[in-house]
């Protein structure tokens, strides 16, 4: 059990017992300032209190000057009744315990005891009850009247640390350099959920970083990178890939340059399966970073991947059209004639721009609908303060006999108007027939910006890419653009843009 809880057998919450007895607070003066004598030796004996209430028996001498009074000290320490009876142990929980030393925060006891210990000190603390528990004693399991033997090891001092609004900018930068060495630590240890809990720490403290100044921002910078990689991968080891793509993906908008973010990106969005995507990360890093060997490794893996699916795609797509009256179920009661549009103006090559006019689900979806109807209006703007809009955007995929992917707006994978990614909403509609709209995605939960128009029926994408419209006027758009020639990344070698679109 933690040594901090009230009421529990700990190392010693003041407020276990209510206020401290009188002796016990006209002795903390003891400990009210730094000792700079020298450590205690090994089999020495202090009264520490004066009155026999607190006596230190040095273990293991330490090593130089003593905690001050307001520092955050950081112990290991195990605590038994005078029979031998073990009620706690920060040991056997492998977690050292922390306090502001002199502030009440554990029992007069080890207010006093810890003060006159050095760093690597081992010492038995024998604490009277009225530096303990005194008469109420605590929980079930220290007694009332107890006296109390702590084994207690000082690992560590330092300044105790100030709230996050009170410190400097140099200090919150420091702070998250910290956290980042405690998460190092953690993860070298494999304790993954600890190390990702101090990176999102340290990015904490570097929110609100708007009115730093040039040089302040370039040191921001090289942490927030750093805690960012650190924390993509972690999220890559325990298998949450989404998050790992979104600390990665922000990595890059920091250090376009920097290949373990297009590396860690790559290797997230290919074991999410997507794997065009995966390789342009992963060719990026290869770039950037020609001579490393495991960059290289991965995109060959990636592309042999890429290389299996295409043929398995072809295959499979071919005999799920071919067998396409199997889908002929319908799309329900819904009125299209009542949903709201918009509209697209697209160009195929050198051909003049035609127009497709786009039904929208709002019944179903109208978060979805709203994300998409705003990005054809162009009404809202990014986080970067850049204009959302599918204005010029091209399609970057085409796969004939299954869809068109287009919408991504910044090159980057997208963004919402909710922010970089937003949840799947329903997954109401099938994907039935040609000419259906749905959101393309990086996994569960990770719309953007970017969409598919389906060439034909598409039942595999059902439960996995959430429909939101269909095209009721120009569907013959979509067989000039299924036509388009495409490279192996099936990638137009013709543009196919959006010259305008809005809402009708």
């Amino acid at each position: 059990m933690e040594p901090h809880e009230n009421g529990s057998c700990c190392g010693g919450h003041a407020h276990c017992d209510g206020a401290p007895p009188p002796a016990a607070a006209a002795a903390a003066a003891a400990a009210a300032a730094a000792d700079t004598s020298p450590p205690h030796a090994a089999d020495t004996e202090v009264d520490v209190s004066g009155d026999g209430g607190v006596i230190k028996r040095v273990l293991v001498q330490g090593t130089g000057e003593r905690p001050p009074k307001g520092y955050e000290v950081e112990v290991h320490y195990v605590g038994k009744l005078e029979d031998g009876t073990q009620f706690d142990s920060s040991r056997d929980r492998d977690s050292p315990f922390r306090f502001v030393l002199g502030e009440g925060q554990v029992i007069k006891g080890w207010d006093l005891g810890v003060a006159t210990m050095s760093v690597g000190e081992k010492s038995m603390l024998t604490i009277q009850p009225t530096y303990g528990y005194g008469e109420a004693g605590a929980g079930g399991t220290i007694p009332p009247n107890a006296t109390l033997k702590f084994e207690v090891e000082l690992l560590s001092f330092r300044a105790k640390a100030k709230q996050r609004w009170a410190m400097s900018v140099e200090e919150k930068i420091q702070a998250a350099a910290d956290e980042k060495e405690k998460g190092n630590a953690a993860f070298k240890k494999k304790d993954l959920a600890e190390a990702a809990a101090a990176y999102r720490e340290g990015l904490a403290f570097l929110e609100h970083s708007s009115h730093w100044s040039p040089q302040q921002q370039t040191l921001k910078l090289s942490v927030e990178v750093s805690l960012r990689l650190n924390l993509s991968n972690c999220y890559l080891k325990t298998g949450e890939f989404a998050q790992a793509i979104d600390e990665a993906s922000a990595a890059i908008k920091l250090d376009e340059k920097n290949s373990k973010a297009w590396y860690r990106r790559g290797v997230a969005r290919a074991a999410f399966g997507l794997l065009d995507e995966a390789r342009s990360d992963l060719a990026a890093a290869a770039r950037i970073d020609p001579k490393n060997a495991e960059i290289r490794n991965e995109l060959k893996k990636c592309k042999e991947k890429l290389e299996e699916v295409r043929k398995k795609e072809k295959s499979t797509f071919g005999a799920i059209f071919a067998k396409a009256a199997l889908y002929d179920e319908k799309a329900g009661v819904r009125n299209l004639d009542r949903c709201p549009r918009v509209f697209m103006n697209i160009r195929v090559g050198d051909k003049p721009a035609k127009r497709i006019v786009i039904a929208l689900y709002q019944d179903t979806v109208p978060r979805t609908v709203e994300n998409f109807k705003s990005l054809c209006v162009g009404d809202k703007k990014g986080k970067e303060g850049n204009v959302l809009s599918f204005k010029q955007n091209t399609f970057h995929r085409i796969i004939k006999g299954f869809m068109a992917q287009g919408g991504d707006i910044d090159g980057k994978g997208g963004e919402s108007i909710y922010g970089p990614s937003f949840e799947d909403e329903a997954f109401i509609d099938k994907h039935l027939h040609r000419g259906q709209l749905s959101m393309a995605n990086a996994g569960p939960n990770t719309n953007s910006s970017q969409f598919l128009i389906t060439f034909g029926p598409t039942p595999h994408l059902d439960g996995k890419h959430v429909v939101f419209g269909e095209v009721v006027e120009g569907l013959e758009l979509l067989d000039d653009m299924e036509e388009v020639p495409t490279d192996a990344s099936d990638k137009p070698e013709v543009p196919v843009v959006i010259e305008d679109c809005g809402a009708l």
